[in-house]
């Protein structure tokens, strides 16, 4: 059964931590058009909007604010802010543009997002665990089925050394049986032949050495 688990999962190849960012990029792709409008839409309050963007407005106070510091020197702070405050929205702006020149909604790379995700979804469920845990399932089954075929592998090691073992001793009690039979037939012509010297011509004496 392990073996089976593990050649499913290895089969889909989940990595760890594919699951989250499979499902942070399918949301992300989900939500496309919905990315693209909202980031132009803050582009163009940033920069971009032809009446009053926040970048021109600020230009205007900054503008203001020099020609304020130049009557009053202790209001220079507040133009060091306000142009603090405008290279920070033109830098804004230029991530949204970077980020929407980057933003491809891919219908087929969507799909495939979509089949692995529901692919593991179902993996996880057969398996029990969550699916942002599947990989680590799997890393985990892999460890007990080397265990396992570790120890299998011992086992068929031991077998061989109790066969040879027992081939071992059957030889050597063979041996001893067919030295025992040996000495058993010299002993019987021994004691067969006191009995004939004692006037007993038909006596016999016969050892029986069997193996077992």
């Amino acid at each position: 059964l392990v073996q089976y688990q593990v050649e499913e999962l290895d089969e889909f190849d989940l990595k760890v931590d594919e699951f989250d960012e499979i499902e942070q990029e399918h949301k992300r792709l989900a939500n496309g058009t919905e990315l693209i409008d909202t980031c132009q839409a803050s582009l163009d309050i940033l920069t971009e909007g032809e009446e009053n963007n926040i970048e021109s407005l600020l230009n205007r106070v900054v503008s203001l604010a020099e020609d304020l510091q130049n009557y009053d020197p202790a209001l220079s702070n507040i133009s060091t802010m306000l142009n603090d405050a405008l290279i920070q929205v033109q830098e804004s702006a230029g991530e949204l543009q970077h980020y929407l020149s980057k933003l491809e909604l891919d219908p087929t790379h969507f799909a495939y997002l979509e089949e692995r995700l529901s692919k593991a979804m179902q993996l996880a469920r057969k398996h029990h665990v969550s699916p942002n845990k599947l990989a680590e399932h799997h890393l985990a089954l892999k460890a007990e089925l080397s265990t396992l075929d570790s120890d299998e592998s011992k086992l068929e090691e031991i077998q061989l050394q109790v066969d040879a073992s027992r081939a071992a001793y059957l030889s050597n009690a063979q041996k001893l049986s067919q030295s025992r039979a040996r000495y058993a037939k010299e002993l019987d012509k021994l004691v067969t032949q006191s009995i004939h010297e004692l006037n007993m011509p038909k006596g016999k004496f016969t050892i029986e050495v069997n193996f077992h």
